[in-house]
C-alpha cells in the first residue's frame, strides 16, 4: 500500500474538517476522494502530504510516517492542492526549472525533463510566457506539468482539470492513466462526479469530516442505487408488454425507441434480455441509468419527509 491512514483527526476551532478518517491507497490505482464544500477534502490532502499535522491518528505515505518525517513524505510526492499566485512575473521555463532542481532533478537533466513536461502538456508554445500572462487554464496546465517534473511515487491532485477545456480534459485522463500504469497512484479529488467515471478506481465520500462510504463505481451503485436501466428496443410497444412479466418499480415509454425499467431486484436484471428475445423484440443497447452522482445525492442529501399533520 502507498498509503496507510488510521483514526485520522483534524479539529479546528469551530469545527473537526476530519474525523477518524482511515483509508488505503494500492499502488497503479487513482483513488477519488468525494464530498461537498468543508467535508474535509483539502485537509485530508494536507495531512497525508506532511503539510498539515493531524490532531490524532497515524498516516504513512510510500512507507513513510507523515507525522515523523513529513519532508521526506513530500520528496515521494507530486502535489497539486491549488494554483499558487507568486512567480507571476517568471517565465514558465524557469518556473519548471526551479521546481525541477527543487524536486532533485539532476541539472544536466534539467532541460531535457522541462521540454518534455512542456510537450506532454500541450504548453511548449508558452515556454517563454510569463506566468501572469497566462490564463487559468494555461495556468493550470503548468501546475500539472510541474507535479509531473519529479520523480514521484505518488500525485496529490485537487481539482487538476478545472478551468480546463473538454478536449485538454481527454488528453490529460489519457496523461494521468498512463502515469498510473507504471506503477504509480493518484489520489484524485474533484466536483465533477460525472467526469470522475472515466478516470477514478476506487472511491471514498466524506461528510462532515467522516468517510461514509468506500468502494469502486460498481460496488457503490449496487449498494445504494435502485436498479434502472434505459433500453433501445426495435419495437415500443411490444417490448413494454413483454417486460411488464418482470418486478418492477417503474416501467415507462422513454423517447423514440427507448424503453425505461426500474426493477425491484438487481438480480432480474439479467432477465431483461431473455425476456425481450422470447418476444422476438430486439435489444440493440441497454444502459445502466445510475451514476456517480447519483451516488453522492443518496449519501449526502437528507431524505425528504412528508408534511407534518399529514396521515395516511
Amino acid at each position: 500500500m502507498l498509503v496507510q491512514a488510521s483514526g485520522l483527526v483534524k479539529q479546528y476551532p469551530r469545527v473537526r474538517a476530519l474525523d477518524q478518517v482511515s483509508l488505503e491507497i494500492k499502488e497503479g490505482e487513482v483513488f477519488g476522494l468525494f464530498g461537498p464544500n468543508g467535508a474535509g477534502k483539502t485537509t485530508c490532502l494536507r495531512v497525508l502530504s506532511g503539510l498539515t499535522q493531524p490532531d490524532a491518528g497515524s498516516a504513512t505515505v510510500c512507507g513513510i510516517d507523515v507525522r515523523a518525517a513529513p519532508n521526506e513524505v513530500r520528496r515521494e510526492l507530486g502535489i497539486l492542492i491549488d494554483i499558487p499566485f507568486p512567480y507571476e512575473e517568471v517565465t514558465v521555463r524557469r518556473y519548471l526549472s526551479f521546481f525541477a532542481e527543487m524536486a532533485g532533478v539532476p541539472a544536466y537533466d534539467i532541460p531535457m525533463k522541462v521540454e518534455w513536461a512542456l510537450t506532454l502538456l500541450g504548453i511548449t508554445h508558452h515556454r517563454e510566457s510569463r506566468i501572469g500572462k497566462l490564463s487559468m487554464g494555461e495556468r493550470q496546465r503548468t501546475e500539472l506539468a510541474r507535479v509531473m517534473l519529479g520523480n514521484a511515487r505518488m500525485l496529490f491532485l485537487d481539482e487538476p482539470f478545472s478551468n480546463v477545456d473538454v478536449s485538454m480534459r481527454i488528453g490529460l485522463r489519457s496523461i494521468l492513466r498512463d502515469w498510473v500504469s507504471r506503477g504509480g497512484s493518484i489520489l484524485f479529488t474533484s466536483h465533477n462526479l460525472l467526469e470522475s467515471e472515466a478516470i477514478v478506481d476506487r472511491y471514498a465520500f466524506l461528510h462532515l469530516g467522516r468517510i461514509i462510504a468506500l468502494g469502486t463505481a460498481r460496488e457503490l451503485k449496487s449498494t445504494l442505487l435502485a436498479p434502472a436501466y434505459e433500453l433501445e428496443v426495435g419495437d415500443v410497444d411490444r417490448g413494454l408488454a413483454a417486460l411488464r412479466a418482470i418486478p418492477h418499480q417503474s416501467l415507462e415509454r422513454a423517447g423514440r425507441g427507448l424503453v425505461r425499467i426500474g426493477l425491484v431486484s438487481r438480480d432480474d436484471a439479467p432477465r431483461i434480455a431473455r425476456t425481450l428475445v422470447e418476444a422476438n423484440v430486439d435489444l440493440l443497447e441497454m444502459r445502466s441509468l445510475g451514476t456517480m452522482e447519483d451516488v453522492y445525492s443518496r449519501l449526502t442529501l437528507p431524505t425528504p419527509q412528508p408534511p407534518q399533520g399529514l396521515t395516511r
